[in-house]
């Protein structure tokens, strides 16, 4: 079984059993107990994690903490669990390192020991990620010949390859790209590598490298020189990201970033770079740390802490339609001003009212001479009964075109219900 796709299975495992975990019967921690976790938190710290200038600072940070009135008085396992989280991550800035109170994600672990049970605990995970489509939760070409796709998994491809295929070929065509990352946590590289090679050319090229402290060994992440499908290396890409998107969604981001291969719109993301494991502690505490460091063959260095950078910066909500604009810009040669009224009134149709009005007012900008772009912008407006603004942009739209009924009308209306 693919080593990183096991441990994707355990994350969505982890999802599914949480609530029957938090209720799970606890026992009282004792003062030896948590001397004796903290000991073996730090042991997997100073062997393991990607950093051993910051394991060092965490390790002495637990040896302060320790003797604390604050580790004393928490003696609910659940409760010290997310104080040693917190604490961790605080010195750190890693939110890939936690420390959880799972009995039962640990018995059960231990119940699948054989093949044959891992087998199944797979095939049921992979149902489960049928279920969602593998991620890929929507896909569309929008107005202006721009394709669409909301991808909220990265999911192992000897599963998802055929449905991740089948979404690069059906927008094969399209003269720009969006991919929606908002709300992707991450998942597994073979993804990355699979997405990645439909907008980099057929000879390979080096997304990540990756060193792993402890044992010293060094990987690397190639793109494929096969793909089933029509290559989009020179078409526009956008990636649209908010404070959720993490992991590998980030690896996915922050790699065609670097390479020029794609802009970054939304929000700084959360900020995990580096592959993580986990693994037990004791029969009812696990730790999740980071124990491969990721590097981008161009910056040297990676997104860890930081977050990646987005390009256009703006709101989570306002994400798709900067996106889409900056894609019909950089693709739209003629009769410009016909397809942004056309996309403004799609989202007038979707109820998607202040996207429409992004899209209405970028509008008059570019054409400020255009009587139908200030009507178009006055409907909008007096879609969501904005009265002044509505009446303006009618206004504006009559003294470009006196003789216009629509305008006329329409500010007889609004004037009549102030």
């Amino acid at each position: 079984m693919n080593t990183y796709f096991k441990r994707t299975l355990v994350f969505i495992a982890l999802v599914i059993v949480h609530n029957m975990i938090a209720q799970s019967t606890k026992s009282t921690l004792t003062k030896s107990q948590k001397n004796s976790l903290i000991s073996k938190i730090q042991k997997e710290l100073k062997t393991t994690y990607i950093d051993a200038v910051v394991a060092d600072k965490l390790v002495s940070m637990l040896d302060e903490k320790l003797p604390s009135k604050r580790y004393k008085k928490v003696t609910d396992p659940i409760a010290f669990a997310k104080v040693l989280t917190k604490d961790l991550q605080h010195v750190s800035k890693d939110f890939h390192l936690s420390v959880r109170y799972e009995p039962k994600r640990i018995a059960q672990k231990k119940r699948m020991a054989s093949e044959d049970m891992q087998l199944k605990m797979e095939q049921r995970m992979a149902l489960k990620m049928a279920e969602v489509n593998y991620g890929f939760t929507d896909m569309k070409i929008l107005t202006g010949n721009i394709g669409y796709v909301k991808l909220n998994l990265f999911a192992d491809t000897k599963y998802a390859k055929k449905v991740a295929t089948a979404a690069m070929n059906f927008l094969g065509n399209t003269n720009a790209m969006i991919i929606d990352l908002r709300n992707n946590r991450g998942g597994v590289p073979s993804m990355i590598q699979l997405l990645s090679s439909y907008f980099t050319d057929a000879t390979p090229l080096l997304l990540s490298n990756f060193y792993e402290r402890k044992t010293g060994a060094e990987t690397q992440l190639y793109t494929l020189s096969h793909i089933d499908g029509k290559r989009k290396s020179n078409t526009p890409l956008y990636i649209l990201t908010s404070k959720q998107t993490f992991s590998a969604a980030e690896a996915f981001a922050y790699s065609l970033k670097h390479h020029k291969k794609a802009r970054i719109v939304g929000e700084v993301t959360k900020g995990g770079a580096n592959r993580t494991k986990r693994i037990n502690l004791n029969d009812s505490f696990t730790m999740s740390i980071p124990y491969i460091q990721s590097l981008h063959p161009i910056t040297k260095s990676n997104w860890e802490g930081k977050g990646v950078q987005p390009d256009i910066k703006t709101m989570e909500k306002e994400a798709l339609v900067q996106a889409y604009i900056a894609a019909i810009h950089k693709t739209v040669k003629r009769n410009k001003n016909r397809v942004f009224n056309k996309i403004g009134y799609d989202f007038l149709k979707e109820n998607a009212i202040d996207n429409a009005i992004i899209v209405f007012k970028e509008n008059t900008l570019l054409f400020p001479n255009d009587p139908n772009t200030w009507d178009s912008l006055g409907e909008a407006y007096a879609t969501i009964q904005d009265t002044e603004n509505a009446l303006k942009a009618y206004e504006k739209a009559l003294s470009l075109a006196p003789d216009s009924k629509t305008a006329k009308t329409m500010i007889k209306k609004l004037k009549s219900t102030k």
